[in-house]
């Protein structure tokens, strides 16, 4: 096996602030993502990990990377006929001949069911991660963090192709990008929609659920935003509305790619019953069936808090598992908490809003 270093591996690096937030993870800003990245290559250990900022990245580095910033690892598409390179790492890898996965990319890009698409390309001499972002039938846009002009160009590259620059990217034929293409990852939501197996949830199926229908939850009369990538929903329950908020991200199919719950501190004291129970209505009526076998512990937790025996206490306390640092963060004893499911992931926040603390749990659908 070969032991090739990509390039610009890490997530967000030197990009323009269009294509950063393309290619970034939804729940993580650019600034504490590459805040993270150079944490995690701070040491030797990290950098047998995840690679190294001056030299570049393993595939098995870069996914790891990818991984553990977003919390969701992402399936790796890799091209048929390249140098082999270690995979025992990467949790799901997929073959494909070289033509066949730019054209799925490319399809991808199309039809929106990816966007900033990283992809690792290799010329035989170098290897370098790129950012897809755009496609029709012959070429590609792409963006590429390298300073100067991309490393695609013809006076930059051993494989012969011929990048040109394209406003703010460059543009690459479909042709040329299939003789360096080494690999992409792409999170389970867009290789979902490619494989005919969607894993986003449809807001009608939600409407439609037993949360919505339980807690009476509607649209505010003035709840629609929309943004450059969908729609920002703002919704109220029937009651307790002073102290309960949920806000819901679509995409342009109306899927849910984002919920958030928001709750009242104050409100939350005591143990109040109304708050346990819309926290865990929120947990197990957002999650995915995929995720559910997951997210159950904290469902039980949440709902049983304040009548836990001693030995389920002295865990949810002191224990490591996510369900108990979910629960610590409801209870207040830990600012954030994190845990990752199947094809999702659930955040839970202390925060001030307008001076006010709230707890808030974050679903982000990958």
């Amino acid at each position: 096996m070969e032991e090739i270093l990509f390039s610009g591996a890490g997530p967000g690096r030197q990009e323009p602030d269009e294509a950063r937030a393309r290619a970034v993870p939804r729940s993580l800003g650019v600034e504490i993502l590459e805040a993270a990245f150079a944490q995690l290559t701070g040491t030797p250990e990290g950098r047998e990990l995840y690679g190294d900022p001056h030299r570049g990245a393993t595939l098995e580095q870069t996914w790891r990377t990818y991984g553990l910033l977003s919390g969701m690892r992402p399936i790796c598409l890799l091209a048929a006929g390249r140098p082999e390179v270690p995979t025992a790492a990467i949790e799901r890898v997929i073959v494909f001949p070289p033509a066949a996965l730019v054209d799925l990319l490319a399809q991808a890009l199309i039809t929106g069911d990816a966007g900033g698409t990283a992809v690792q390309v290799y010329d035989g001499r170098s290897g370098h991660c790129i950012n897809l972002l755009a496609a029709d039938v012959d070429s590609v846009l792409f963006h590429d963090p390298w300073p100067g002009r991309s490393l695609l160009c013809r006076e930059h590259n051993a494989a012969g192709v011929n990048a040109v620059e394209h406003g703010n990217g460059w543009v690459i034929s479909r042709a040329d990008l299939a003789k360096v293409v080494f690999a992409a990852f792409l999170w389970p939501s867009e290789w979902g929609d490619l494989s005919g197996e969607p894993t986003l949830v449809p807001y009608a199926d939600l409407r439609g659920g037993d949360f919505f229908d339980f807690f009476h939850v509607r649209e505010t009369a003035d709840g629609r935003t929309t943004e450059a990538d969908g729609t920002k929903v703002r919704l109220k329950t029937g009651g307790f509305q002073e102290h309960v908020d949920l806000v819901l991200d679509l995409d342009a199919r109306e899927r849910v790619t984002r919920a958030e719950l928001w709750l009242r501190r104050e409100w939350m004291a005591n143990l109040n019953p109304f708050a346990k129970d819309i926290a865990k209505s929120f947990v197990g009526g957002f999650v995915t069936e995929r995720g559910g076998e997951r997210a159950a512990p904290i469902v039980e937790l949440l709902w049983n808090l304040g009548r836990l025996d001693e030995a389920t206490a002295e865990r949810v306390l002191g224990g490591d598992a996510p369900e108990c640092a979910i629960v610590r963060a409801y209870l207040g004893l830990q600012e954030r908490a994190f845990a990752a499911l199947a094809t999702e992931t659930l955040d839970a926040e202390n925060t001030d809003r307008e001076g006010v603390a709230w707890f808030k749990l974050t679903f982000t659908f990958w």
